[in-house]
């Protein structure tokens, strides 16, 4: 099993999650690697998924893949020319060859924040997205796109900023923030697509907007759940880290022992909206 970003919170859950399954897949006589990788390197992946396959002889690989045509390459090599199945999960590259693909609808999950945007900002004043890189990441890209394909209507007043970081280093997105806020005097709501949200949140309280300015962002952490607690964030949208750890492992190992096809090609984790009113239970 191949995870990228595994520094982040978030896919520190679903490590968590695929380590669980991985002991309960133990006593079926199933082993699982682990290759953990904190960048975003298309060479470092491939160099990962031949050291699998040439040292540890997998027979089978649960991957999140970099968007990448070195990799997508190297990943249809191992399923057309050494009958390796392969297992996608939180990023996709749906013109592969894999088997199925666990995770979020990222299209629907970025148009979802642009209704609640629309909604919460009632349509007046600027939007900003705030990024890092997402050159080989698919998922951080589908959720921009989806966006502004639903902000941008014609019959919207909004006006829309996207701002794209070097790398989402908390304190790098912070004083980035803090310039957006002094820039833009019609500030109405903040986009964070990406990690580094402990930036944009103690942007806003340091410069006294956060009740003036809505904030959604992703991934159902601890950090993020208390940032909605305390209403410097409007929503949070949760992907159930847990499924996207487990399952993948589960359908894989399902595929090699009983011979069983995974039932469908897409398993699109729920995009769920979290607010203030509905975490009590999570924190």
């Amino acid at each position: 099993m191949i995870i990228i970003s595994v520094q982040t919170p978030f896919m520190q859950i679903v490590l968590d999650a695929a380590r669980r399954e991985a002991r309960r897949l133990a006593t079926f006589s199933v082993e699982v690697i682990f290759r953990l990788s904190p960048s975003l390197d298309p060479v470092e992946q491939v160099s990962m998924i031949e050291e699998l396959v040439e040292q540890h002889h997998i027979n089978a690989l649960a991957i999140t893949p970099l968007d990448c045509l070195l990799v997508e390459t190297k990943i249809n090599e191992l399923i057309d020319q050494r009958g390796i199945p392969v297992v996608m999960f939180n990023t996709d590259l749906p013109n592969s060859h894999r088997l199925c693909y666990v995770g979020q609808e990222n299209l629907s999950s970025g148009r979802t924040v642009a209704e609640l945007m629309r909604l919460v900002t009632r349509e007046s004043g600027t939007v900003v997205t705030i990024s890092s890189s997402w050159m080989y990441h698919s998922a951080f890209r589908e959720r921009l796109k989806g966006f502004k394909e639903e902000l941008l209507t014609p019959d919207s007043s909004l006006q829309l900023r996207e701002v794209m970081l070097p790398n989402d280093d908390s304190n790098v997105v912070y004083e980035h923030t803090l310039r957006l806020l002094q820039e833009i005097p019609d500030l109405t709501g903040i986009y964070a697509i990406t990690p580094g949200y402990a930036g944009v949140c103690s942007a806003l309280v340091d410069s006294g907007r956060a009740r003036g300015v809505h904030l959604i962002m992703h991934d159902e952490i601890p950090a993020n759940l208390y940032e909605l607690r305390r209403g410097v964030a409007d929503f949070v949208i949760g992907q159930d880290a847990v499924q996207q750890g487990a399952l993948p492992l589960s359908l894989l190992a399902d595929y090699i022992q009983l011979k069983q096809q995974p039932p469908k090609e897409f398993y699109h984790t729920d995009i769920r909206v979290l607010l203030r009113h509905n975490i009590e239970n999570l924190l």
